[in-house]
């Protein structure tokens, strides 16, 4: 019999429904896949946690990432409005007519959030008290994600009861009030990724920096272990840095500015803040941002950008940059122009990334002249298009030239249509309307994949003696026909001599077309999400895979109706928010 040490990373290979079966195969089994198991903890659901107390309270120290959802019943508070019954140990408790009434008093608060996030069940305090002392029982967390919910009134302390927390995040999440907040110092918390995200108050203050409970989260990013950064205009971290309180050698910086067109663009402080940031290597920048002023000695590390086009010169110029994401329409005229006033730091980039409202076939001229060193290469449009015997023609008159380039996506989206009023332009995110991700998908990892499960779940693949093009019978994603998929194979074998280097060539938003070597065939596979590429990754990160198997395991529980929690007990689906 293999020794436990040899099981463990055998079993590390096994899905959650095949580590299930393990667990009830014996006790040394039990004993190895247990930890396993319990790794990624989901808890979203008081009525859940109140069935499954017992079982969690024999893990302490199996779990080593939590996704946290459970809000007490606190009354007057916007994200809780539409809840509709309080939980406890006992049972449900309708929540009261009066409770509900309060609604359309303090909807006004959080016009611009749009409701989003409200549980329908609320912990009394007796069940969300326990809550509270079981998570902070898991001493083993590395990952940690409050996700919709009103933070604990010791949420700060708590951070601090994790010795090997890693990896923190707080989105769509209300702070309370606190009148007496003690004097926690964070300097000294290990955490190496904060995400802080539609950070919400209790009330509401013209100015920012006068919401307390706001402005105290921006300690978190005072952690001197700090290397990847973001967060979006409603908390504005970048304040809680001085000149006597710099911040920390921040390796990634990822910040989202508010949607509305007529708001000041640059908060205060903010260019001063990336002043102070010589270590910055990637450099992310949401919705409209004009150019920013900074010095030529700013940013010296800097090699990964995703911006506006608006901002693309000022971040470009004087710097090395390798990766260059354009995140909105870029008109072809002033991309050009761009293009030239850049061009000796534009020869360094090797994966490029933009959307076009118009496709024009010179672009890809301009791009060959002034990319010569692309790796990877992503265009979206959402007009016109190249024709057929323009992407046949297209390996041997422009692609050629370009030796290192192993990755294309050249595809249309379409654009969403206008909004209609002014609740609806507060909905409206300029950063996802042109295909990029918005900010939680890059949190989440969902940016464009292919399914690791597709050669298990799709049946066998079928083989065209013509073409030696394989493709799978039936796709998650239905963007595109299999026949509109067979029109693209004598245009992507038009280019296999003239670009030898290619492996991976992508003609539509669902479908993706990948090879190995030169003498492989093309292979066409669909893709889960389809409308970003590969082309222009956010900072890696343990909390964006802890998202991401979050993501994966809430959808196996809609599936298949398994408690995340405690699949053996309870076959039960899980009630979310």
């Amino acid at each position: 019999m293999l020794p436990n040490e040899l099981w463990l990373p055998i079993f590390e290979y096994l899905p959650p429904r095949s580590l299930r079966n393990v667990v009830l195969t014996s006790k040394k089994f039990y004993s190895v896949a247990i930890r396993l198991l319990y790794k990624h903890l989901i808890l979203t659901s008081p009525a859940s946690f109140a069935t499954a107390r017992s079982a969690l309270s024999s893990i302490q120290l199996s779990p080593h990432a939590l996704l946290l959802s459970i809000s007490p019943f606190v009354r007057n508070v916007e994200q809780l409005q539409e809840a509709v019954a309080v939980v406890s140990f006992d049972g449900l408790k309708p929540i009261t007519v009066n409770a509900n009434n309060h609604r359309h008093s303090t909807r006004s608060l959080f016009s611009e959030i749009k409701d989003a996030y409200q549980p329908t069940l609320v912990a009394d305090m007796t069940l969300y008290n326990t809550l509270l002392s079981q998570v902070t029982s898991f001493t083993s967390l590395r990952q940690l994600v409050f996700r919709g919910m009103i933070l604990p009134v010791n949420f700060h302390s708590i951070v601090h009861d994790f010795p090997h927390l890693r990896d923190l995040a707080v989105v769509h999440c209300t702070v309370p009030f606190v009148r007496a907040p003690p004097d926690i110092d964070h300097t000294s918390l290990k955490i190496k990724t904060l995400t802080l995200l539609d950070i919400r108050a209790t009330s509401r203050s013209d100015d920012d920096d006068m919401n307390l409970p706001r402005t105290r989260l921006r300690l978190l990013a005072k952690a001197s272990t700090l290397r990847t950064l973001t967060y979006d205009h409603t908390v504005w971290v970048h304040r809680a840095f001085t000149s006597s309180s710099p911040s920390p050698p921040l390796t990634a910086l990822d910040v989202k500015f508010p949607v509305q067109k007529d708001r000041p663009r640059i908060p205060l402080g903010f260019i001063s803040f990336l002043e102070t940031l010589p270590s910055l290597r990637t450099l992310i920048l949401r919705n409209h941002v004009p150019a920013l002023l900074l010095s030529s000695s700013a940013l010296p590390a800097l090699c990964a950008v995703s911006a506006p086009f608006s901002a693309m010169t000022s971040l470009c110029f004087g710097r090395s940059i390798v990766k260059l994401d354009i995140r909105d329409e870029a008109m072809l005229v002033p991309l050009y122009k761009a293009f030239s006033e850049v061009h000796s730091r534009l020869s360094k980039v090797q994966e490029l990334s933009l959307f076009v409202g118009d496709w024009d076939d010179e672009l890809m001229l301009a791009i060959v002249a002034h990319f010569p060193n692309l790796t990877k290469l992503q265009i979206r449009y959402a007009r016109g298009g190249p024709s057929e015997d323009t992407i046949i023609g297209m390996g041997s008159r422009t692609l050629y030239a370009l030796p290192y380039l192993v990755s294309v996506h050249i595809f249309c989206i379409p654009l969403p249509p206008p909004p209609q009023n002014f609740l609806e332009t507060n909905n409206v995110d300029d950063d996802t309307a042109y295909g990029a991700p918005g900010i939680d998908d890059t949190y989440f990892q969902s940016m464009y994949d292919i399914d690791p499960d597709t050669d298990t779940n799709l049946e066998q693949d079928i083989s065209d003696g013509n073409y030696g093009i394989h493709y799978w019978r039936h796709a998650r994603n239905a963007h595109n026909t299999l026949p509109a998929i067979y029109q693209d194979a004598d245009m992507i074998i038009a280019w296999n001599r003239a670009c030898p280097g290619l492996r991976t060539v992508q003609l539509h938003p669902g479908w993706v077309w990948r090879r190995a070597d030169p003498v492989d065939c093309w292979v066409a596979r669909p893709c889960e999400s389809g409308i970003f590429g590969e082309v222009f990754e956010s900072p890696p990160c343990d909390a964006m895979i802890l998202a991401d198997i979050i993501k994966n395991a809430e959808s196996e529980v809609r599936n298949t109706g398994w408690i995340s929690f405690d699949p053996l007990l309870h076959p039960t689906i899980t009630t979310d928010m």
